[in-house]
């Protein structure tokens, strides 16, 4: 009948507890309503909460009520006071006197007398997450029997409400965790510039983790200097490696599994290969992953902390990999791209020589050309300057359908044949207009740059802006290098002749504007 007793008191004093804390959604608004709770019901002089910190193997005094309300923030190293006890073993305490343990921690200074009680804090899990005590010392009071199922209702409670409070921060943290990827990913889709991109992934890093700076180390001549480097810094740090230079194999870049990565280091002063001056200089905790693009020896990309450890966390691993992934897949990317360039650009190269070989074009004409047309468009703000890049190199192209009479025709053409000619921008357009890489603006310039601003160009006798500005743009820098180059049927004119023929042209075959420009960047 006495244990029936004792069971209900329990539960009453539980559901009270848990009415309590139940609405709170802030740890401290918990930990202060837990002590002050406790010093209400009871005739407890003080109220202590603890909380074990991991990082420092201590118990943080977190909240309290009474005599030692003065003292929140003071941790008891391991070992160090009845507390210890009490989280160790996972069970209440009971002292009837403190005065006489030698084991207990006065927080006032000195020994008084006075009963003590404490309970551990568990998560929904049963860890134990601290300890909630009171006492009498130093005052008058005291513990009754029963307060102890106040006291570990409470205790039981206030787990319960700060598992809640974690699980719903990690959701959280999660979700944003997983929004940052989401973003990196989507950013790095569209991104060109290596450097850039590690910017970016240093910086998403560094909001997902505990760490202070990162960097990308790079392969330079044998020495290693940070290609990029994102996050806070002492004063003076980055002028380490330019102080005190270091080569790939030194330091954490000589980790043994520095290419198996990742790789943590919490106490870099204790690290086998650490380097004086960056010892001195405050770095303290690392987390290191190699990255190996197409399985080559890209770089590594590190995340440090200054004057503080950072504890291994199998989450800063985990969304470092994932980061780490995405830049590689990325850095693929793009060197397909560059490879995808490379190519394409040495088949225009061929493509241009092959005009000339067959004499529709002089030396180095397409080249020219798509160069001065790049400058010009960049002048006039133009903004797809690689169609106008593309066009230029491509805008005969259609002659090569031409039969070698017409081409090659050491007379006048007869109207037949230059209605043949004629045909030839329409031809270009139907050899390219199927190729998936070529933009709108690349395929304007074939069709459309023997218009002219006057109307009397070919092939539909478009006038003024009824032509596109790809073209009028084209227009003016293709009628100047056929200017001022030989041909079999006309000398070389010099510039100055030339600009004057095209402001002679302005408004007539050539886009004034256009022709404004141009005589102005030339």
């Amino acid at each position: 009948m006495a244990s029936g007793v004792l069971e209900l008191k329990r539960l009453e004093a539980l559901v009270r507890a848990w009415r309590l804390l139940a609405p709170l959604d802030r740890r401290e608004e918990v930990f202060c309503q837990v002590v002050q709770a406790a010093k209400a019901q009871t005739r407890a002089v003080s109220v202590l909460l603890f909380l074990y910190r991991p990082e420092e193997d201590a118990l943080e005094l977190v909240a309290a009520e009474g005599l030692s309300r003065e003292r929140v923030g003071f941790r008891l190293p391991r070992g160090q006071g009845i507390s210890w006890i009490v989280f160790e073993s996972g069970e209440p305490l009971f002292l009837p006197d403190v005065s006489k343990d030698s084991r207990v921690v006065f927080l006032t200074g000195h020994p008084q007398p006075g009963v003590y009680l404490g309970v551990p804090l568990r998560d929904l899990a049963g860890r134990v997450l601290g300890v909630l005590s009171m006492d009498t010392a130093g005052g008058v009071g005291e513990i009754l029997p029963e307060e102890r199922f106040w006291l570990q209702a409470l205790a039981e409670a206030a787990g319960m409400v700060l598992g809640r409070i974690e699980a719903l921060e990690k959701a959280q943290e999660e979700a944003e965790r997983t929004r940052a990827l989401l973003e990196l990913s989507l950013s790095l889709e569209s991104a060109r510039e290596p450097l850039g991109m590690a910017q970016e992934a240093l910086e998403t890093l560094l909001r997902l983790t505990p760490y202070h700076g990162g960097a990308l180390y790079l392969f330079q001549g044998g020495r290693v200097r940070p290609a990029v480097m994102a996050g806070r810094y002492p004063p003076g740090f980055p002028r380490l490696y330019e102080e005190h230079p270091i080569r790939f194999g030194e330091g954490l870049l000589g980790h043994p599994r520095l290419w198996e990565g990742p790789i943590h280091v919490e106490d870099y002063a204790t690290f086998p290969g650490a380097l004086r001056p960056y010892v001195e200089a405050g770095l303290r905790s690392a987390l290191l992953v190699p990255l190996k693009p197409e399985g080559r020896r890209y770089g590594v990309l590190a995340l440090g902390s200054f004057g503080e450890k950072v504890p291994y966390r199998r989450e800063d691993e985990a969304v470092l990999q994932v980061v780490a992934k995405r830049l590689e897949e990325a850095l693929e990317r793009l060197f397909h791209l560059r490879v995808l360039k490379t190519t394409r650009e040495a088949a225009l190269r061929a493509l241009s020589r092959v005009l000339e070989y067959r004499d529709l074009e002089t030396q180095g004409h397409t080249e020219r050309v798509a160069e001065l047309s790049l400058r010009l468009g960049q002048a006039l703000g133009f903004s797809d300057l690689e169609g106008l890049r593309l066009g230029a190199y491509f805008h005969d192209l259609g002659k090569l359908a031409l039969p070698d009479e017409i081409l090659r025709k050491p007379t006048a053409l007869s109207t037949g044949e230059w209605k043949v000619v004629k045909t030839h921008p329409e031809v270009g357009l139907e050899i390219l207009r199927n190729l998936p890489f070529l933009p709108q603006t690349a395929l304007n310039v074939v069709l459309y740059h023997h218009e002219r601003f006057d109307g009397s160009g070919y092939p539909f006798g478009l006038k003024g802006e009824a032509i596109p500005l790809e073209a009028r743009i084209f227009a003016v820098v293709d009628v100047y290098d056929a200017l001022i180059s030989e041909r079999p049927y006309k000398r070389a004119w010099s510039k100055e002749e030339a600009l004057e023929e095209l402001r002679a042209q302005a408004g007539k075959s050539l886009d004034p504007e256009v022709v404004a420009k141009f005589v102005e960047i030339i």
